[in-house]
């Protein structure tokens, strides 16, 4: 399948994870905000089993918990609105002083994504004074956000440092980082992985801010791909505008040639129910039509009581979607980018198979921003490559150790063998080792 469909792991799906496979999942992300070391390596452990079982490579996503503000310890406190409440100093506490430095008075502040809603009436140092503008009860540890702004915080937080080591000693294939603002925090994250001997897990940046929203362009180009983080995103901006956010982040992203998740609420009816409803249909439809290479189910599949049901809906809604797609392609630029091009448009004039030979997943990932009308092989040497590859719109990896491109990409035909039938355009192409090789083999009996 083009489209490929990420499942976040919970206490729903720990166990689960050979079935949401079967079902269509192409990888599963762990959300480190939630659960502990062990709970984690349960879900690793099942994961590399499913792998084992489906017979075929499956991305293994971290996604660090980011710099965030929440509240601290208290009794929950039930409100109204109009009542004023008291935040920090003689009030409820929050955990970071960068809140109390940033927030003035008139801005609105958003607690536990928003259920709760505060006017700030007056801010002083460590002390703010709000009036309830939404809500029924503000319970401890909940996430706190200020609307339209981005609050000075680190890029990377110590507990955020503690879970790239563990990242980086758990083989995962990516990692999504929270709250990226600009590429220099990109840049950051990929330095800590090389400094762990993990230079080769790709690093996904979480677009969830205002500045996130701004500096997109350079964020997509520094990352390894982009997520539409939608939750977040409506923390910051009214509700109608997420739409026109989306395609903006999708566009640019697009035109660094790098892949692009839609998140957050794709099939939340499905939360509670075994069956999605029109509206997330039509989201998850338009989502597709829209051009991303992957969507990421969240609380569907961590947290509701349908798991692989959502897994399902989402395929069958993929393959409605893609049934008369023609997507946009980007402009070329660069000589990879051109020959990407022109080996996808190739393949697609003749209706041939598209092969591709690469070292480390580079390769595939030019092609795939040109959206090849079917689904391609991606012959990869190491597993660890194979599973880079997964979310990559189109892109089938095949597991094909050889010594160099030439012999790879004659192993990896030879290894398809059988499931190669028609015509097939064969490529392999390396900027390091200044190779290039495209073979076209026709299909005599086509019309």
């Amino acid at each position: 399948m083009s489209v490929k469909v990420l499942a976040t792991l919970g206490p729903s799906s720990i166990n689960r994870t050979a079935e949401l496979a079967g079902a269509g999942a192409d990888g599963f992300r762990i959300n480190l905000s939630h659960g502990d070391r062990s709970t984690w390596d349960t879900m690793v452990r099942n994961v590399r089993a499913a792998e084992a079982g489906a017979g075929r490579p499956l991305a293994l996503i971290a996604d660090l918990e980011g710099p965030r503000v929440r509240l601290g310890s208290f009794k929950p406190l039930r409100i109204r609105p109009g009542q004023t409440v008291i935040l920090g100093d003689g009030g409820i506490p929050v955990d970071r002083l960068e809140f109390f430095e940033a927030v003035e008075p008139g801005d609105l502040v958003l607690i536990a994504d928003g259920k709760v809603k505060l006017e700030v009436v007056e801010a002083g140092e460590g002390r703010v004074s709000a009036r309830v503008v939404a809500g029924e009860v503000i319970e401890p540890r909940k996430g706190v956000a200020v609307a339209g702004k981005d609050l000075p915080l680190p890029p990377l937080t110590e507990k955020d440092l503690e879970d790239l080591d563990y990242i980086a000693s758990r083989d995962f294939s990516h990692v999504m980082v929270s709250y990226v603002r600009d590429s220099g925090h990109v840049s950051r994250v990929r330095s800590e992985l090389r400094s762990r001997g993990a230079g080769h897990i790709r690093v996904i940046a979480k677009i969830e801010t205002p500045s996130g929203v701004e500096n997109i362009g350079e964020i997509a180009a520094e990352s390894d791909g982009v997520v539409i983080a939608r939750g977040d995103l409506g923390m910051h901006y009214p509700l109608e505008e997420i739409p026109r956010i989306q395609a903006k982040i999708i566009e640019a992203t697009r035109r660094s040639f790098k892949p692009v998740v839609l998140a957050t609420e794709l099939l939340s009816s499905m939360v509670n129910n075994p069956v999605p409803s029109r509206s997330d249909v039509v989201d998850v439809y338009m989502g597709v039509r829209s051009g991303v290479d992957a969507l990421l189910l969240t609380n569907e599949t961590a947290a509701g009581k349908y798991p692989v049901e959502a897994v399902s809906w989402t395929v069958r809604i993929i393959k409605s979607a893609l049934r008369d797609y023609k997507p946009h392609k980007p402009g070329p630029e660069g000589a990879e980018y051109r020959l990407a091009r022109g080996l996808v448009d190739l393949a697609d004039s003749l209706d041939a198979t598209l092969v591709v030979y690469s070292r480390t997943g580079t390769f595939p990932a030019r092609v795939s921003a040109f959206r090849p009308s079917k689904p391609y092989w991606v012959g990869v040497p190491t597993r660890t490559a194979a599973r880079a590859v997964v979310v990559l719109w189109g892109a089938r990896p095949v597991i094909v150790p050889a010594r160099d491109y030439e012999e790879g990409l004659k192993l990896t035909v030879d290894r398809l063998g059988p499931v190669l039938s028609g015509s097939i355009v064969m490529a392999a192409w390396s900027r390091e080792q200044d190779y290039y090789r495209v073979i076209v083999k026709l299909d005599r009996g086509a019309s």
